[in-house]
């Protein structure tokens, strides 16, 4: 297995201290600007959560999502489609 040199090593640290930094000005921003919950150590699973709940969608703690629904509209749909095929 190759071991990375010295430089490749500090070049990896400068670049993920950089990659955290942009990621924690992001998520400052989230909070502030886009009245995002977000805890104060988040990762982008909770930036995605977010994001889905904003959208509609309901993500539970092991990944699984599906969409948000309204029963009412649902029963409306369905009688709308029952509507639909009948010869009057």
């Amino acid at each position: 297995r190759r071991k990375p040199s010295w430089r490749e090593r500090e070049n990896n640290r400068r670049r993920e201290r950089r990659r955290r930094a942009i990621a924690a000005k992001i998520y400052t921003g989230l909070r502030a600007q886009g009245n995002y919950n977000l805890p104060k150590h988040c990762d982008n699973n909770e930036v995605l959560k977010a994001l889905c709940a904003e959208a509609g969608w309901v993500v539970e703690d092991d990944g699984t999502t599906y969409r948000k629904f309204d029963l009412a509209s649902v029963c409306l749909l369905g009688i709308l489609e029952k509507s639909k095929d009948s010869p009057t």
